[in-house]
């Protein structure tokens, strides 16, 4: 939401983005020792394995990651590996998260995600009260758009389908920072799963990667909202449009033309409403431009 009095710069997100810590590690299925992955509340990871790896697939805190084998293409080559996407939900408490690596030849190589805390913002805001306490001639409305985005959410693994880094959707003022527990008119509301961007009305806003338009409409809340899956369990979402140039289904390029800033739904100006969600999770979205420099690479060992 637009006009919030604190924001925060996006160089902030990058120094927060996934490391290796080699201090601290887990038995691996050989009783060998392997470091820990590090992300902060929100923060996402891509994982890298040879193009022959022994991996099959893996599971973080039980749930199945699918491999999928992927190219990083740049100016000075294309780079083939097997890849996955990690993640960790803003909402996450600071704790280990079992990590298992399941091979060919059914052994595990166990890691963990050490979940760090990160800080977030408090912000308070003064809307029109329908958006606060809706009519009740609008709650069936309501509930049939959340079932609407709640599906289109729910991503199936598939391969990745980007195979260059991500951009920003646009330039501008961050001013509702991503995970800000949210007060509205005095009322706890549900915290910002995205990050609130300010722009003049009209501003192209242009997709962050190639991928497919799951969800493209008009909705209550979100306004005119698009939702992009670019496989691997990643999805980013852009609120609160003034139009939309794209249909559910159509393949998208990175930096192409989605829609154009405006203020529709719960906003209080133009704003654009960028967001992420990995496998379920709220993830900070800023951090997507760094994703293929802080990508990790692991070696599970034969061929």
């Amino acid at each position: 939401m637009a006009k919030w009095s604190r924001f925060f710069p996006a160089l902030l997100f990058l120094l927060l983005a996934p490391f290796l810590s080699s201090a601290e590690g887990t038995e691996t299925g050989n009783g060998g020792r392997s470091p820990d992955l590090v992300l902060p509340q929100g923060g996402l990871l891509l994982i890298l394995f040879p193009e022959k790896s022994q991996a099959r697939f893996l599971t973080v805190d039980g749930r199945r990651i699918a491999l999928s084998p992927w190219e990083e293409r740049n100016p000075q080559g294309i780079r083939r590996t097997l890849a996955a996407l990690v993640g960790v939900d803003f909402s996450r408490s600071p704790a280990r998260v079992p990590v298992e690596i399941h091979l060919r030849n059914g052994q595990v190589v166990r890691h963990s995600i050490r979940v760090t805390v990160r800080s977030f913002q408090v912000s308070r805001l003064h809307v029109a009260r329908s958006f606060v306490t809706p009519p009740a001639a609008f709650l069936r409305r309501l509930r049939r758009e959340r079932k609407i985005i709640l599906a289109a959410l729910a991503s199936p693994d598939t391969p990745l389908r980007f195979h260059r880094a991500f951009i920003l959707p646009l330039a501008g003022r961050v001013t509702h920072d991503f995970g800000a527990y949210r007060y509205l008119n005095g009322h706890p509301m549900a915290r910002h799963s995205g990050e609130d961007i300010d722009v003049p009305q009209g501003t192209p806003v242009r997709a962050a990667n190639d991928g497919v338009v799951r969800l493209a409409g008009s909705f209550y809340y979100d306004g005119n909202m698009v939702i992009l899956d670019h496989g691997g369990g990643l999805l980013t979402e852009y609120l609160h449009m003034a139009d939309i140039q794209v249909r559910p289904g159509q393949r998208v390029r990175r930096g192409e033309v989605i829609g154009h800033v405006g203020h529709t739904g719960r906003v209080t100006g133009p704003v654009l409403h960028y967001g992420a969600v990995l496998h379920g999770a709220h993830v900070n979205p800023m951090l997507l431009t760094a994703l293929l420099d802080r990508a990790v690479s692991l070696d599970t060992g034969g061929r």
